[in-house]
């Protein structure tokens, strides 16, 4: 299964929806693909897309969480300051001892 892009998802549900997508309406789906591939999106915005896409909230959640992760390991590994502060946290999460 190949991940579609969030932006890509949000577009195709709102043309189901029977939405306009003018230039207006593809720059704010581009604002809600920003937010949720940086921040996450909280349950209310997750409850307002869902309404507005013919969509569960559920739907929406696994649409986006994809290509967050990939944007946070993205920025983790370009990096290495990241990187090794993850690799600590790793190491304290699986209750080895410092080197």
């Amino acid at each position: 299964m190949t991940a579609e892009p969030f932006y890509d998802w949000m577009r195709r549900h709102a043309r189901a929806m029977g939405w306009d997508l003018g230039e207006e309406a593809k720059k704010t789906l581009h604002v809600w693909a920003a937010m949720a591939a940086t921040n996450g999106l909280d349950d209310a915005q997750v409850a307002q897309l869902a309404r507005g896409l013919g969509v569960t909230p559920d739907e929406v959640t696994a649409a986006y969480q994809l290509e967050m992760r990939e944007s946070a390991m993205d920025e983790l590994l370009e990096r290495p300051d990241l990187s090794a502060l993850d690799t600590d946290l790793d190491r304290i999460a699986g209750e080895e001892r410092p080197r």
